[in-house]
C-alpha cells in the first residue's frame, strides 16, 4: 500500500552530501556549538511526552532537503527552512500519537484493533487475526511482547528483531559510508571547493537489499517459502558483505532470504568496528562535526571512536538514529490505521461507494459523450468508468495499434505525389499504393541493446532482452547485427562486479512487410488472413501484441501499457483517417480478439480489438448482491472485483489521510510552542 506520510529524513542517514555540502555553504553561517544545542520548538501531544526540536536538526535536515529546494527549485532560504521545520514536528506529532496508539494511550479507534489482536495472540489463537495484526503484535527486538510496551520507553523497543537491526544497519552503513570517503581525501585542511568535489566522489557504501514491502510478516512468508540462488546478485551481495566485513557467517547453511538478511545485519552491526588505518579519516570527521557544532566539544575530546556503541553515542549520529526510528515507528503507525480502516469498509461500504461513484458518473456522462471519451481516454484499473451511455451506431471499445509505417524518403515522396496538382485522385492512390509495397519492418529495439536491457553473447553475436522488457519467447532477440561490441566491468547498486558492453553500431534488419506479417506477427499471434478473430484470446496474447507493439511499431502513441486507442461511434470518424476509423469500426463489431490489416497514408496498421464497453443495461448500477458475491469471487475481470482491489485502497487511504490531517490541524496549533527568535538568523540568510 502507498505511503501516506512523509518522512523527512533529517541527518545523514540518506547521504554523505549533508556534512560537505553544509561545510562550504555560505547559507549556513551559525555554526557555534552552543548555538546549535538551543531549542527551537517543543512538541507534547501528550503531558507525558514532551519533546524539543534542537536547532542542530533543522539545519542538518536543511542541508537535505531545504538546500535542494533553494538550488534547484528556487524557494527562498526562508520557504525552505519552514517546510523543512514543519515536516519535523509533523513527524514528532505522529511518532507521538504512535506511541499513544501502541500502549493503549489514546481514544483512536486503532486502539482497539490493535488491543483485540494483542489478546488474541496473548490467548495463543493466532489464526484468527490478519497478517497485518501479527506484525503488530510481534515481541520486540528483546523479546518482550507488546503488551509491556509503556509511553516512557524509548522507540527502539517497539520494533521486532529484524526492524531493530535493519535500521541500525542503515546508520551504522552511513557512518561507514562517512569514514570510507574521508580516507579518499588526502589533505587535512580542506578548502570549500575540495568539500564539493569530495562529494560527488565519494565511494558508495553497501547497502543490503531486501524487499520493498512494509510488512514484515509478509516479508517473512515470502523468504521463508523461497529457496536462495545462489547464483544471484542478491546472493553474491549478501557474500561481499559477509567477506569484506569479516562476519564469519557461512551462507551456505542459510535456507532462506529473510533469516540470511537478519543474520547478515544483525552480524554486521554486532562486529562493526574501526581499524588503524581508518582512524585518522574518522579524526578528520570528528573535528568537522564539532567545527559544525553538531557534537559538543566533550564528544569531540573523547578517544577516537571505533565501534558502533561508541559512534552512536555522538550527538549527531545518536540523531541519525532517533530519526530512523521514528520513521519506522510512523510507517507501523500508518499501517495500524490502514489496518483499521480496511477492517471498517464492510461489503456495504464498498458498495456504498461503488454507487456514488456509478451515480456521479451516469450524471456526467449520460449526456455529455465529450466527458465520457475523456474518461475512456485516462481510464485504468485504479481509475474505473463504471456508467456507459447507450449510443447510436454501435459500441465503444479499445483498439491496439501495431503500425508499420512508411519511411523518411518514402514519406518525402507521398507528400509530392499529394502537392501534385496534374493527378486525379485515383491516381494519387495508386502511386501510394505502388509505394506500400516497399514498406519493411525492423527492430526498433536497438536503444535498448545500446543500454544493455538484456545480456549479449559475444559467441553468437545475439542479444537477448531480459522477461522484464519482452515478456513473448519469439521476441526476446534482437533481429539485427551488432557491430564492435566491446566488453566492459562495472559495479552495479549492490556492489556487484558486473559485465556489459557497448558497441560501435547496432542496426536492425528490414523485413518486407508481408514477410514480417506472415513470419512473425502471424505466428507469435496465430492470426489467420488479414482479418479474422482470435478464438482463444487472453491475457497472454494480449501481452505478446503488446510486445511486438513496443518491438515494431512506428507509431509512438501506441507505446503504452494499456488497452490501446478509444474507438468512438461518435468522434472516431473525423479523429482518425477514414480506413483506420473503419476498420476499428469492423474489429470493435467483432469483439474482443478481432483484428485487421489495413493500409493508410501513413503505412500498414495491423489492429486488434483488445476491448468492447458494453452500455450499461437499462442505465442501472449492479445489484447489490451481485455487487458483493463479484467482489468476494474469483473472477478478477469482474468489475466489483477489480473494485475492491483498487479502489478500496484510495477509500482506505482518504479515510487515513483524514485521520492524520486532524492530528495535524490540532496538534500544530495547540500542543507546538515555537521560539522563532533563536532560529530567524537562519530564515533571514540570503
Amino acid at each position: 500500500m502507498k505511503k501516506l506520510f512523509a518522512k523527512i529524513i533529517s541527518l545523514a542517514v540518506a547521504t554523505i552530501m549533508s556534512l560537505f555540502v553544509l561545510s562550504g555553504c555560505e547559507l549556513i553561517t551559525t555554526n557555534a556549538e552552543r548555538d546549535m544545542a538551543q531549542v527551537i520548538a517543543t512538541v507534547s501531544v501528550d503531558a507525558s511526552l514532551k519533546e524539543d526540536v534542537y536547532k542542530r536538526e533543522l539545519v542538518s535536515s536543511f542541508n537535505n532537503q531545504g538546500y535542494y529546494y533553494v538550488q534547484t527549485q528556487g524557494s527562498s532560504v526562508e520557504d525552505a527552512y519552514n517546510q523543512v521545520l514543519e515536516d519535523i514536528i509533523k513527524n514528532r506529532i505522529l511518532k507521538q500519537q504512535a506511541k499513544l496508539a501502541f500502549t493503549g494511550a489514546t481514544t483512536i479507534n486503532t486502539v482497539g484493533y490493535f488491543a483485540q489482536a494483542k489478546a488474541i495472540v496473548e490467548a495463543g489463537d493466532e489464526s484468527k487475526i490478519s497478517t497485518f495484526d501479527r506484525v503488530l503484535t510481534t515481541n520486540n527486538y528483546l523479546g518482550n511482547a507488546p503488551s509491556t510496551l509503556t509511553k516512557a520507553d524509548t522507540l527502539d523497543k517497539f520494533f521486532t528483531e529484524y526492524e531493530y537491526y535493519s535500521i541500525r544497519y542503515s546508520v551504522l552503513a552511513s557512518i561507514s559510508q562517512f569514514i570510507d570517503a574521508y580516507k579518499d581525501v588526502e589533505d587535512e585542511e580542506h578548502d570549500h571547493g575540495d568539500y564539493e568535489q569530495f562529494a560527488g566522489t565519494a565511494r558508495a557504501t553497501l547497502t543490503i537489499p531486501t524487499e520493498e514491502t512494509y510488512n514484515e510478516y509478509e516479508i517473512r512468508q515470502n523468504q521463508i517459502g523461497a529457496s536462495i540462488d545462489r547464483d544471484s546478485d542478491l546472493y553474491r551481495s549478501y557474500d561481499k558483505v559477509n567477506k569484506d566485513n569479516k562476519l564469519g557467517l557461512d551462507l551456505t547453511t542459510y535456507t532462506n532470504k529473510y533469516d540470511l538478511t537478519l543474520s547478515v545485519m544483525k552480524a554486521y552491526c554486532n562486529k562493526f568496528s574501526v581499524d588503524l588505518e581508518e582512524r585518522s579519516a574518522v579524526n578528520k570527521l570528528i573535528k568537522d562535526l564539532k567545527s559544525l557544532g553538531f557534537i559538543t566539544s566533550d564528544e569531540a575530546s573523547r578517544k577516537t571512536p571505533t565501534t558502533a556503541e561508541e559512534f552512536l553515542d555522538l550527538t549527531y549520529f545518536k540523531d541519525a538514529l532517533q530519526v530512523q526510528y521514528e520513521n519506522k515507528l510512523i510507517t507501523k503507525y500508518e499501517q495500524a490505521l490502514q489496518n483499521e480502516q480496511e477492517k471498517k469498509l464492510a461489503d456495504d461500504a464498498l458498495y456504498d461507494a461503488y454507487l456514488n461513484i456509478f451515480n456521479t458518473q451516469k450524471a456526467n456522462y449520460k449526456n455529455d459523450y465529450t466527458a465520457y471519451e475523456t474518461a475512456l481516454n485516462s481510464a485504468s484499473d485504479s481509475s474505473m468508468v463504471f456508467y456507459n451511455p447507450q449510443v447510436e451506431g454501435g459500441n465503444y471499445g479499445y483498439v491496439m495499434n501495431l503500425l508499420i509505417g512508411f519511411g523518411d524518403e518514402q514519406n518525402a515522396i507521398i507528400s509530392k505525389i499529394e502537392a501534385n496538382t496534374t493527378l486525379s485522385t485515383i491516381q494519387k492512390q495508386s502511386a501510394i499504393n505502388e509505394l506500400l509495397k516497399t514498406i519493411t519492418a525492423k527492430d526498433l529495439r536497438d536503444s535498448w541493446v545500446e543500454s544493455n536491457y538484456g545480456a549479449y553473447d559475444s559467441e553468437t553475436g545475439v542479444f537477448t532482452f531480459a522477461d522484464k522488457y519482452c515478456k513473448t519467447e519469439a521476441l526476446k532477440t534482437f533481429k539485427g547485427n551488432i557491430f564492435g561490441a566491446k566488453e566492459y566491468v562495472y559495479h552495479d547498486n549492490y556492489d556487484i562486479e558486473k559485465t556489459a558492453y557497448s558497441y560501435k553500431l547496432v542496426k536492425a534488419t528490414t523485413i518486407p512487410f508481408e514477410t514480417f506479417y506472415t513470419d512473425v506477427v502471424s505466428s507469435v499471434m496465430g492470426f489467420t488472413g488479414k482479418s479474422g478473430k482470435i478464438a482463444d484470446y487472453n491475457d497472454d496474447k494480449l501481452a505478446a501484441f503488446k510486445d511486438l507493439v513496443f518491438a515494431y511499431s512506428t507509431d509512438g502513441g501506441s507505446l503504452k501499457d494499456n488497452y490501446g486507442y478509444v474507438y468512438s461511434p461518435k468522434t472516431s470518424k473525423t479523429a482518425y483517417v477514414k480506413e483506420f476509423a473503419d476498420a476499428a469500426k469492423r474489429v470493435v463489431d467483432g469483439g474482443v480478439g478481432s483484428y485487421e490489416v489495413v493500409a493508410t497514408q501513413y503505412g500498414y496498421h495491423i489492429i486488434l480489438c483488445t476491448k468492447v464497453i458494453a452500455p450499461t443495461l437499462n442505465d442501472a448500477p449492479i445489484e447489490k448482491a451481485t455487487f458483493i458475491a463479484q467482489a468476494n469471487g474469483t473472477d478478477k475481470e469482474a468489475v466489483a472485483y477489480k473494485f475492491k482491489e483498487y479502489q478500496r485502497v484510495r477509500l482506505v487511504n482518504d479515510n487515513v489521510s483524514k485521520i492524520t490531517e486532524a492530528f495535524f490541524k490540532t496538534s500544530l496549533s495547540t500542543t507546538v510552542t515555537y521560539y522563532k527568535e533563536i532560529y530567524k538568523d537562519l530564515l533571514e540568510q540570503k
